[in-house]
């Protein structure tokens, strides 16, 4: 079942929204970056790829928590390499990526390699949760393909810098990590060089969790996991990853605002084609 209309509303986060509102960002110009601006419906096409103006990034936070309502093309996103995943956008009232074609690790985020990565610009301090993110079978995008084989296949949550170009991120993902099925990874990648561990197999029968980033005030960020909660935000039961909240190795020295956002990705051909889905994001203060 979908979960839909919950806000975020943690006590220790009431003055994010202020900081949020106040903020004023504006991105760089990247020729590997496409926006995705589009509200028609029907079948998903590969977006025009443009170079954003000073001004043109979606600055305005209202516009981050998305319950991905309706069918077409993921609405006010911006898109790093959509070539390397074009079958992307709302299907169903859901973010839907399917993944069918892995040639040369085309989608894979870990060390230099960087897939596709849709997001909105986000200011710290901040509090992003993605409910219900994991993955599924071209038939059915609930049900989590067989872990036959160990193949490496995930969907989850990206911070990025503001350089698109730059192999500089974080992410939470949710899937197959090769032997270690049904598993939350987490991942720091610093100037293409990447730190990557999990919360151990089985965690996640299902192949799908909720996945909590906070941006801390320094900058740093504090990650949680939980089982999907399709119901209200006051029923969250969130598990520090690994039990401390940190990804593995240094974090990259991000600056006062970041791209955040979803991610779909294999690494080799096991497992190819499934897809990534997400019931919605929010962004507590909106």
């Amino acid at each position: 079942m979908k979960r839909r209309g919950t806000r975020l509303t943690w006590a220790s986060f009431t003055t994010i929204s202020l900081a949020l509102v106040a903020a004023a960002v504006a991105g760089p110009a990247s020729a590997s970056v496409s926006r995705v601006d589009s509200q028609a419906g029907g079948e998903l096409e590969l977006a025009e790829r443009i170079d954003p103006e000073p001004g043109d990034q979606p600055d305005d936070p209202a516009r981050v928590s998305d319950d991905f309502g309706g069918a077409g093309p993921l609405l006010g996103y911006t898109t790093a390499r959509p070539e390397a995943l074009p079958e992307v956008g709302r299907v169903d009232g859901r973010y839907r990526a399917e993944l069918t074609d892995n040639t040369g690790n085309r989608t894979l985020h870990f060390h230099g390699d960087q897939g596709r990565l849709d997001a909105k610009v986000v200011t710290f301090p901040f509090d992003y949760v993605a409910r219900n993110i994991g993955i599924g079978t071209l038939s059915d995008s609930q049900t989590a393909p067989s872990s036959a084989g160990s193949p490496y296949l995930f969907a989850g949550v990206q911070v990025h810098s503001t350089d698109l170009d730059a192999a500089d991120s974080a992410h939470v993902v949710v899937g197959h990590r090769g032997p270690t099925a049904f598993t939350v990874e987490g991942k720091n990648t610093v100037n293409g060089s990447s730190s990557v561990n999990d919360v151990g197999a089985n965690t996640v029968p299902d192949g799908r969790a909720d996945i909590r980033i906070v941006g801390n005030s320094d900058r740093t960020l504090t990650v949680y996991w939980q089982q999907p909660n399709v119901g209200d935000a006051g029923d969250d039961e969130w598990q520090l990853y690994r039990g401390t909240g940190e990804l593995p190795g240094a974090t990259a020295a991000f600056g006062p605002s970041v791209y955040v956002g979803l991610i779909t990705y294999a690494f080799g051909t096991a497992g190819v084609p499934f897809v990534g889905t997400a019931d919605a994001v929010e962004l507590a203060g909106e």
